[in-house]
């Protein structure tokens, strides 16, 4: 059985980040109710909560677990209390992307399934990458799609 989540680091950074977002949002919520002048207050405000929500979002929402074990692929979703479980034979078409970024390299597998949308995991966000990529590139050669 491969498992696939996000790695600790992810998760602790993003978490960190957030976090630091939220609690700058909030000064400058009390700073501009405290003292409502100064329009550079407002236009920091708006860009905090703005940044915040993206990373709760991508925090939250994204969190993902990749199961496969006997040619089943299992995704859930905890937070969105959603699971999906597709055979293998289900698989659409599959495709990893690579991109140099300085000294390393960048790796996006996409899963597409015939009726039930897809999942991406890369190299840097989720753990035991090389394990599903080696599985679904030994279960399901043919429906690879290559890059152009």
């Amino acid at each position: 059985m491969i498992i696939s989540k996000p790695k600790r680091q992810t998760i602790f950074s993003l978490t960190v980040f957030t976090l630091i977002s939220c609690l700058g949002a909030l000064y400058f919520m009390r700073q501009v109710l405290a003292e409502p002048q100064g329009t550079w207050r407002y236009i920091m405000l708006g860009f905090l909560l703005v940044v915040s929500s993206i990373l709760l979002y991508k925090l939250i929402f994204n969190y993902k677990v990749l199961k496969i074990s006997h040619d089943k692929v299992h995704v859930y979703y905890p937070f969105r209390f959603y699971k999906s479980v597709n055979d293998i034979n289900d698989l659409g078409a599959w495709q990893e992307t690579t991109v140099k970024a300085n000294r390393t390299d960048y790796k996006e597998l996409k899963l597409v399934f015939i009726n039930k949308g897809y999942v991406k995991i890369s190299n840097q966000e989720n753990n035991e990458y090389d394990k599903v990529y080696n599985y679904i590139k030994r279960k399901a050669p043919k429906k690879q799609v290559k890059e152009s």
